[in-house]
């Protein structure tokens, strides 16, 4: 199934409409699950989803160690939906740590805080960095029997050139 006009709205309010992740990492050789904020760019011509992460905490250690993840987002439940006909898109990706000196940092910063305006403050902290996920592929289930692999560029045409 390609991703048709139909699931890309679906996929749309996934990336655009949504403020958390689910983010799958290998902590100590084992699989490990986090909560993160994230927002969508398309800093750099491709599309990312960011994240701001402190250093004290282990997800942002595992990914230094291992920077293949993935990332689960999923829309709300909703009464009389059965749960495994919730949409969700599950992204596997590779995490790069965006310092203050990358060229993108700026633009990565500032999609970030225009989902995120309250998380200003943090960025005065030092052990936080920016993380920027560039996708490898992707797996949208839209509801029974609606699912599609998708590569990077549909991503990309379902977030929108409009992102920063």
């Amino acid at each position: 199934m390609n991703l048709t006009p139909e699931l890309t709205p679906v996929l749309r309010s996934l990336l655009i409409g949504r403020n958390t992740a689910s983010l799958a990492t290998l902590h100590d050789g084992r699989p490990f699950a986090s909560m993160i904020p994230f927002a969508v760019t398309m800093a750099g011509g491709r599309p990312r989803l960011v994240t701001h992460v402190s250093g004290l905490s282990a997800h942002t250690r595992d990914m230094r160690a291992s920077p293949d993840v993935c990332l689960l987002v999923t829309a709300g439940e909703s009464a009389g939906t059965m749960p495994q006909a919730v949409p969700r898109v599950s992204i596997a990706a590779v995490a790069e740590f965006i310092p203050d000196d990358h060229p993108d940092h700026a633009a990565v910063k500032a999609a970030y805080l225009g989902k995120f305006p309250e998380a200003t403050d943090l960025f005065q902290l030092g052990d936080f960095s920016l993380v920027a996920f560039q996708p490898t592929s992707a797996r949208l289930v839209a509801g029974f029997a609606r699912a599609v692999t998708l590569s990077p560029d549909a991503l990309a045409a379902a977030a929108g050139s409009s992102q920063t």
